[in-house]
Parts: structure tokens; C-alpha cells; sequence
């Protein structure tokens, strides 16, 4: 995801979804992250086809990987999400609400890591802020 901060005046957003394997574990280990295709991507807005994003769930599912969220870029140092981005959290968390209590909600900023990387939960009410953890606990 870092490989695709908009550093540069001509970047455009990119946007995919993040898989883990284990969804028994008190902490979120993210596996993959895909990078999904845009439809349409410009400097501070993207889109995506949502049948291909599903798509791309069910085949990862047969390899494993369960789909709990997702991540895009923002060009600005410290991201902050937009009115659209709540509307699309808020909406995979409720597709998502059979199967998850939330769903994991990051955008990539223009600042280094850990300054312009930022991470949500959405439950399907709310977006709150969280702190990505860089290793999963030692049990």
C-alpha cells in the first residue's frame, strides 16, 4: 500500500481490499492487499467496478483469504476521510455484518509511515480512528 502514496503532482489515487486468513485472533493480521483496477482515477478522487471487487473476494475466499476491508490513497500528508470514503466504509460494513463486527478501513497519506498511514474501523455506525499495530502480539 505504501508503494502507491501520491507522491508526485501527476499521481492518482489507487484504491483495494485487504485479506487475512484468520478471523479467530483478537488482532487483524492483513495477509494481502490487493490493488483493484480503477475505473476512473484523477489526482483526488477514484473509482471502482464493484462486481469486479467481489470477484476478486470469492476467488480469494477459495485460497483462503478472508476480505475485511480496504485501503486507498490520499494526496494530502496526514488523511482524513472524505464524505464518500464514510459512505463506502459504512457501506462494506454493513454488506460485511453477517460474516464481521467491522470492517478495516485505511488510507495512505503523503507522509512517511507511521505519520501518513492511517487506520479506521467501521461497524456499520461508525468510523472510529485506530492504531495499526506493526507486528501481531506474542502469545
Amino acid at each position: 500500500m505504501l508503494n502507491y502514496a501520491q507522491t508526485g503532482r501527476n499521481s492518482r489515487e489507487s484504491v483495494g481490499q485487504l485479506y487475512t486468513r484468520d478471523l479467530t485472533k483478537p488482532f487483524v493480521l492483513i495477509e494481502y492487499a490487493s490493488q483493484l483496477r480503477p475505473t476512473m482515477a484523477i489526482w483526488s478522487r477514484v473509482r471502482f467496478d464493484p462486481q469486479k471487487a467481489l470477484v476478486e473476494r470469492q476467488t480469494l475466499f477459495k485460497e483462503g483469504l478472508h476480505c475485511v476491508g480496504m485501503w486507498h490513497t490520499h494526496p494530502e500528508p496526514c488523511p482524513t476521510p472524505s464524505r464518500e470514503d464514510r459512505q463506502l466504509s459504512h457501506n462494506y460494513a454493513l454488506a460485511a455484518s453477517a460474516h464481521l463486527r467491522g470492517i478495516v478501513f485505511v488510507i495512505v497519506g503523503t507522509l512517511p509511515h507511521p505519520h501518513g498511514f492511517r487506520v479506521w474501523v467501521d461497524d456499520g455506525t461508525e468510523l472510529l480512528l485506530a492504531q495499526p499495530a506493526l507486528a501481531p502480539p506474542v502469545w
